[in-house]
This record gives C-alpha cells, sequence and structure tokens, in this order.
C-alpha cells in the first residue's frame, strides 16, 4: 500500500460512522475462564502508534547520539595515550639535547687541558660560551617544548662547524708545539759525572777565577754523544782550546756547542733529531781529560745547560 494512502487512512481514523470510532479489545485466558472484553475509542490507537513512533525514534537518537559519544571517548583516549607518547619523546628528546650541549662543553674543557699540558696560551673564550641559550629543563612553568628542544639542537648544531675550526687550529698549533719543542735541547748529550758546573769557578790550569759558559760531563773516551734536540748542524771542526767542536742550530733563539770531542759523525748541513748520534766524546783541544763541554745558547746568550736537564 502506497504510504500517502497509509497516512490518510491513519488519519481518518475516528472520523465517520459510530460504529468506526471504536474498537474492541478481548483477553482470552488459557485457563478457561471467562473471557473479558474492552472497548477502547479509535483514538487510542492512534495516540499509541504516534507514541510507539516516537519511542522508536527517540531510542534510535539515544543510540546514535550513544555511539558517536562512545566513539568521541575512545577517540579522547586514543589522544591521551598520543600525547603521553608525544611528552614521553619530548622529554627524550630534551634530555639528549642538553647531553649533546654537555657533551660540546666537555670538549671546551678539553681544549683547555689540552693547552695547559702543552704550554699553550688559553682562549679568551671558547667557541660554546658565546651566545649560549639556557638549556632545556622540565619542571614548574619550564616546560619541555618543540621550540625549546629545536633552539637547544640549533645552539648544537650551530657550534659544531666553529667548534671544528678551533679544533682544527688546536691540532695545528699542537703540533707547531711539538715540533718547538723536539727542537728546544732537552736531556744531558753523554751519561757520565757532571765535573764543573756553568759560571765562575777556579781555572783547572791555576788559581785564576774564570767564568765557565757551559757544563763539563766526564765519560770514557769514545762514548757516544746525542744530539739534546733536533736542529742543523752550523759548524763542525777544530776551535781553538774547544778542540774539535760542533755547533747545532735547533730554531727558536737556540744553539747547542759540543766540545772537546774525538770525532764528529757529522757534517755542516746535516738535519739532526733528538738522540741522534753526532760526535764522540775526547779530550781534544785544551782538556785535562775525556769528556764533554756542552754549552747552550739562547738568543745568543749563554745560559745554564742544568736548567735543560
Amino acid at each position: 500500500m502506497p504510504m500517502r494512502s497509509f497516512w490518510a487512512r491513519f488519519c481518518s481514523l475516528g472520523r465517520g460512522s459510530t460504529t468506526s470510532r471504536a474498537f474492541t479489545l478481548f483477553l482470552v485466558p488459557h485457563s478457561g475462564s471467562k473471557s473479558k472484553r474492552f472497548r477502547l475509542p479509535a483514538w487510542t490507537l492512534k495516540a499509541t502508534i504516534v507514541l510507539l513512533l516516537i519511542f522508536v525514534g527517540g531510542l534510535s537518537w539515544f543510540s546514535h547520539d550513544y555511539l558517536r559519544l562512545r566513539a568521541h571517548q575512545q577517540e579522547l583516549a586514543r589522544l591521551r595515550i598520543e600525547n603521553q607518547r608525544q611528552a614521553q619523546q619530548i622529554k627524550a628528546l630534551g634530555e639528549e639535547a642538553v647531553e649533546v650541549q654537555e657533551r660540546l662543553l666537555e670538549l671546551d674543557q678539553l681544549d683547555a687541558e689540552v693547552r695547559a699540558l702543552v704550554g699553550l696560551p688559553e682562549r679568551s673564550e671558547q667557541p660554546l660560551s658565546r651566545g649560549r641559550p639556557a638549556l632545556p629543563q622540565g619542571g614548574p612553568g619550564r616546560s619541555l617544548t618543540p621550540e625549546r628542544i629545536r633552539s637547544a639542537f640549533r645552539a648544537a648544531t650551530d657550534s659544531i662547524d666553529p667548534y671544528k675550526e678551533n679544533l682544527l687550529q688546536l691540532k695545528t698549533e699542537v703540533e707547531e708545539e711539538q715540533r718547538r719543542l723536539a727542537h728546544v735541547p732537552a736531556g744531558r748529550p753523554v751519561q757520565g759525572t757532571l765535573s764543573s758546573g756553568f759560571g765562575a769557578r777556579r781555572s783547572p790550569y791555576g788559581w785564576s777565577t774564570e767564568f765557565h759558559e757551559g757544563v763539563d760531563i766526564c765519560a770514557p773516551y769514545g762514548t757516544a754523544i746525542r744530539a739534546t734536540g733536533a736542529g742543523t748542524v752550523t759548524f763542525s771542526g777544530w776551535k781553538g782550546g774547544y778542540g774539535q767542536m760542533l755547533i747545532i742550530d735547533h730554531g727558536y733563539g737556540y744553539q747547542t756547542a759540543y766540545a772537546h770531542n774525538s770525532k764528529h759523525n757529522v757534517s755542516v748541513g746535516a738535519e739532526v733529531q733528538r738522540g741522534d748520534v753526532i760526535a764522540y766524546v775526547g779530550s781534544s783541544g785544551r782538556s785535562t781529560g775525556p769528556h764533554v763541554h756542552y754549552e747552550v745558547i739562547y738568543l745568543g746568550a749563554k745560559k745554564n745547560p742544568a736548567h735543560y736537564f
């Protein structure tokens, strides 16, 4: 039956003849007792149908709203879990940012320690000390936010290139300092007994006083004499009372001299390193016995060699 015809007939209930304005409801018990009859007006059917439709519609609406609210709660629960996960990630990133900057700051400290070990001047300002933002930390009023973490990572990243240049410069300076230290006289040219020190002394050839410009180290004849630093041989030959004498120019303002030798193992122009055998102990020149007369000259002035042992 078409819906329009149904509603037309439904709305016509209660109108027309008297017999059509009511209907009778019989209740027949299974026990066999007397049945009961109820006469109901026609409008009660109409009202019942309307109430039923309202009930079904309301139930449908409440069911739909319940499902919608439940889906919303599930979404909220998922978002809470997601927020907790993101908060943990942010916290982990914040801690990682702190660790990165702390390690870079440790490099600053290491730079200073290396400089102190090799005697280089300390930098007036380290790369990570310039414009370094506060490290991201949690706590009341200081929540870890992505922007603060990005700022910390940017600061660490921006410090990498300057610090790389700083380390390269430090490497160059350390290498130069190592070269300098390799050239600066250090140690004794021969192992033996120190028989005469630097400074005023009584002459071994009389009772007069003279200034001894080096130190004398006694050792058996022919004992190897070793260079006390890297350098270039600038003199190798006989020099008056010094006898057979050898002079090395170490650069950096330093020279060393080795006298009274029996034989030389290198010639003028030879490049030597610390520890190389350059001559042999003798007693040539004005000497009272086998020994090495050793001098250290810095910027043209004779220095006490014992200060370089």
